[in-house]
This record gives structure tokens, C-alpha cells and sequence, in this order.
């Protein structure tokens, strides 16, 4: 799927999701706990905002950045910084989908015959 940015740039993201890709956006989301199993600090729209960017340095295929592909989380964060406040709220709202499906929010489950002999579906 190609995202088009409001100055003429784009973003080109696969829509199929991968293993890789849900367990990259689950170790965005780690909490750190202090010395008492307490969350030392949470911010609720960091969580979101870095789902997004793990999501996004796995799944951006292409773009027409003057940068390398990002092969990191930081490099990812700092393409997405670099956005304009409508451009990254365009890129957002279009990974909506895609987070979601990762999330399970809308992953379709799979069919009976799907499910390989022996395993246990969940």
C-alpha cells in the first residue's frame, strides 16, 4: 500500500502481517517496573506511538526519503519525527488497520482446516 504524503512524498508498507511483526509492536510495549514490581513510569500514548514505529520499521518497503530503508526502531523514529503534523497523522490513521490486525483486534481466525494435527488452537 502506498501512503501518500501531503507534500508530494510517499511511503510504500506491505499489508500482510508477519509473526515478526506482532512480536516486534508486543516488545514496544514493555513497561519497566522498579525495585517494588510497580511501573516506574507509563505514558499510555509513548505505548501507542512506539506500536506504531516498531510496526512501521518492519513494514515500510519503500519511500521516497533521501534515506535508507530504517533497519532500526531509532532509525524509524527519527524518519516519522521528521513528518509534518498532517503527514504523520495521515501515516497513523493509514497503519490503523494494520496495528489493529497485529493487535488481533481484526486478525481473521483461522479455519479448522487450518490448524495443523495435534496443535492446540487458542
Amino acid at each position: 500500500m502506498r501512503i501518500e504524503l501531503t507534500n508530494g512524498q510517499w511511503i510504500e508498507v506491505r499489508e500482510d502481517i508477519k509473526g515478526g511483526d506482532i512480536f516486534a509492536v508486543h516488545e514496544a510495549n514493555v513497561v519497566p517496573l522498579n525495585e517494588d514490581g510497580r511501573a516506574s513510569a507509563i505514558s499510555f500514548q509513548k505505548a501507542e506511538d512506539d506500536a506504531l514505529i516498531a510496526l512501521a520499521q518492519r513494514m515500510i518497503t519503500g519511500w521516497s526519503f533521501q534515506v535508507p530503508l530504517p533497519q532500526s526502531f531509532a532509525a524509524a523514529k527519527s524518519v516519522l519525527s521528521d513528518l509534518s503534523g498532517p503527514d504523520l497523522k495521515r501515516f497513523k490513521a493509514e497503519m490503523k488497520p494494520l496495528l489493529d490486525q497485529v493487535r488481533n483486534d481484526d486478525m481473521p481466525e483461522p479455519k479448522s482446516g487450518d490448524v495443523p494435527a495435534g496443535a492446540v488452537p487458542d
